[in-house]
Parts: structure tokens; C-alpha cells; sequence
């Protein structure tokens, strides 16, 4: 009779535990949705911590270009001092704790001679923007090297005011930084906390020569290129992240607009040395009167 009971037993088979395909099918679904809920938000707490760092990059060069001004008698840092001559980054290293690098530039030699220009230096390059660090196997020498997503504000063309000629577009000479010129603290009339120093820049266009990546942006350390084009400053005459093609609607590389890969606008340096994210909706005659540094515009106030 044991041996039967036991037999018997182990004839009856047990329940099975675990998931039928359905709830299987089900749990999955649910999971995909919490995903596809919880990933723009993710991604959007990332971004949030690329502004912020790109900010402390700006943040950073304005240090460093207070701190050049302390040492050269209240004079900011040149813009671009002429073709393939150190202009604005180069300068303000010393200040940027690359003293190094400074010291084994030769400020007299050609910027396109220079090795370090496949030096990244990080706090010159937005985390957001995609590009490589260092651009190497492009056929135009000017796009090779370290990249640089910043550029200082180079005031705007008025009529009847001064400006140096130049086929990259000419350069006015109301902005804190201009071509072979220095700008005293003292001709800041706007003020230092009404005008813009530094941008983001990252433009390039949708197709042709400068579709691809680096596309306009230019390395660091080279100043400036034949025509007067400036690699240090741009000269704001289109709106915040204007979506142009450089070649299809004839813009002056000197008139590419600032703009950035973050969401609705671009972070700023002001001369004051704070920053700023302005909108790429902003007011087109507020934007351009605070890239200048001695007009007295009564728009000249940052909103």
C-alpha cells in the first residue's frame, strides 16, 4: 500500500508557476510605455546638465578675459589682430590655467603653423554640440583642428558708422571686439552688464561645402583666414539660431549667425561676466543693441 500511495503521488502532477505568453505580452507593453515615458525626460535632465556646463565654460572665459584685462591695463583681448595672427583664445589662456600651452605657442609664427591647433581645450567647446573635438582629414585646411563653439560678439554694421572693409563682411567697429583693434573697459558706454561679449556658435548649413561637420565653426587657435574672415568674433546681424545657408543665401562668413544646439535659444557671455540663455525669439533690435558696446540704445537692456 506504500508503494502504491507513493506511485500514486508522484502521478499527480503539480501545478505550473509563471507567466502565460499573454501576461508575458502584457508586462512587456507596460514596460515599453514606462520607457518611452521616462526617456524624454531623461534626455531632458541631460540637456539640462550640458547648459549648464556650456554656461560655466562661458562663465570661465569670462573669468579669464577679466582677469587678462587686470594684467593689461583694463584693455580686453583682441578680436582677430589680422590674417593667421593669435587672436581672442589665444590670448586669454594664460587665464584659463593653460600657461603650458601658452608659452609653447609662437605668437609671432603663423596660426595655421601652429601645432596646438589639434589641442582641445575643453572649456572651448560646447558638451551639446556633436562635432568632433579635433577635425583632421578635411581637404580645406581651415577646417582642421581642435573645434571652438564660442565666438565674441563683433558689434553690427549702421549706416554711417565706421567699419573696416573686408570680402568676409565688413566689420563694424561698435563691438567689443573687432579687426586689429583692442577695446578699453572706458569705451564700454553701454556698459558692461548691457552688452554681449561671447556666443555659442555652431552653424553650418544643410547641404554642400559646409553641410557636414565642422560646417562653419572654425579651430580655436587660428584668428582669423584670408578676406578678413574672423574665426574669433561674429558680427550679429541675423537673429539667434537663424536657420541660413551660408552659400545659397550669400551670408559674409563674418555675418553667420550665433546660435547653439540647445533647445530655443543660446547661451551668452556678458561683459560683465555673467551669463545669460536669450531666446532666439528675442527682439531683433534689443539683440543688436546689446551687441554694441558704445551706442547708447535705449533697447540696450538685457530682458
Amino acid at each position: 500500500m506504500v508503494i502504491l500511495d507513493v506511485k500514486r503521488q508522484a502521478s499527480v502532477r503539480k501545478p505550473r508557476s509563471g507567466f502565460t505568453l499573454v501576461e508575458l505580452l502584457v508586462v512587456i507593453t507596460i514596460i515599453g510605455i514606462l520607457i518611452a515615458l521616462l526617456l524624454p525626460a531623461v534626455q531632458s535632465a541631460r540637456e539640462a546638465a550640458r547648459r549648464l556646463q556650456c554656461g560655466n565654460n562661458l562663465k570661465q572665459i569670462g573669468l579669464a578675459m577679466h582677469h587678462y584685462m587686470a594684467a593689461s591695463g583694463e584693455y580686453f583681448p583682441p578680436g582677430s589682430p589680422g590674417v593667421e595672427q593669435h587672436g581672442l583664445f589665444t590670448h586669454i589662456l594664460p587665464f584659463l590655467e593653460q600657461m603650458t600651452i601658452y608659452e609653447q605657442i609662437d605668437l609671432n609664427g603663423s596660426t595655421f603653423a601652429e601645432p596646438h591647433r589639434y589641442t582641445p581645450i575643453a572649456v572651448y567647446k560646447c558638451p551639446s554640440y556633436p562635432g568632433a573635438d579635433v577635425v583632421r582629414d578635411k581637404a580645406n585646411g581651415y577646417k582642421n583642428g581642435a573645434s571652438c563653439t564660442y565666438q565674441g560678439v563683433g558689434g553690427v554694421v549702421r549706416q554711417g558708422e565706421e567699419t573696416t572693409a573686408a570680402a568676409g563682411g565688413d566689420i563694424p567697429h561698435n563691438g567689443l571686439f573687432g579687426w586689429a583693434t583692442v577695446r578699453r573697459v572706458a569705451g564700454v558706454i553701454d556698459g558692461l552688464s548691457n552688452t554681449l561679449a561671447m556666443g555659442e556658435y555652431v552653424q553650418r548649413d544643410t547641404d554642400g561645402e559646409f553641410g557636414d561637420f565642422p560646417g562653419n565653426v572654425r579651430p580655436w587657435i587660428l584668428g582669423a583666414s584670408a578676406g578678413n574672415a574672423s574665426y574669433t568674433f561674429r558680427v550679429a546681424e541675423h537673429p539667434i539660431n537663424a536657420k541660413l545657408h551660408r552659400i545659397k543665401d550669400g551670408i559674409p562668413f563674418n555675418y553667420l549667425p550665433l546660435g547653439s544646439f540647445h533647445p530655443g535659444g543660446a547661451s551668452f557671455l556678458v561683459a560683465d561676466g555673467s551669463v545669460r540663455f536669450l531666446s532666439e525669439s528675442m527682439d531683433m533690435e534689443t539683440y543688436q543693441s546689446l551687441s554694441t558696446c558704445n551706442g547708447s540704445e535705449p533697447h540696450a537692456r538685457l530682458p
